[in-house]
């Protein structure tokens, strides 16, 4: 038997469930994008290890933090887009979920190729660096031309 703050506690669950069930597709795609962002990103830095040995590989909990951050905000932030969608501009349908969306997926197709593409000698790799940014020199700070850190002192004052 349910008391009467448990009665209260589910309808609200339930309410809050039902005002947002519209939006989850749209987090579904998001945490994907965002899982396989992770996973491209921890191969970079498998890669950065056994080549040039600038970083430990291993997947910390800092990540994690940074990954359920970054989930949490397009979670609110889909849900106020369907939101202001719904309630705020009905006169026009303008699907700013999707939108939204659509344009984080597209920021985070972004980052799996740089990840994919630094420090990847294939050819597709060597095209796309000339259009994206080589994430293991700007993440690592090394110059992995000549194998030194760019910030490091030679000795001259």
């Amino acid at each position: 038997m349910l008391t009467h703050f448990s009665r209260i506690t589910v309808f609200v669950l339930g309410a809050g469930y039902a005002l947002i069930r519209p939006t989850v597709p749209f987090i579904l795609v998001c945490l994907f994008a965002i899982l396989l962002d992770a996973i491209s990103a921890w191969r970079l830095a498998r890669r950065v290890k056994e080549n040039h040995n600038a970083n430990d590989g291993k997947f910390k909990s800092e990540y994690l933090r940074r990954i359920f951050s970054t989930f949490l905000m397009i979670c609110l932030v889909v849900v106020l887009c369907h939101f202001i969608d719904r309630y705020v501009i009905t006169f026009v349908d303008m699907n700013l979920a999707n939108v939204v969306s659509g344009a984080f997926c597209f920021v985070q197709l972004l980052s799996i190729l740089e990840n994919e593409s630094s420090l990847n000698d294939a050819s597709w790799a060597v095209q796309i660096q000339k259009i994206l940014v080589d994430k293991a020199k700007r993440h690592f700070n090394i110059d992995f031309k000549d194998n030194t850190p760019k910030n490091q002192d030679h000795g001259n004052i």
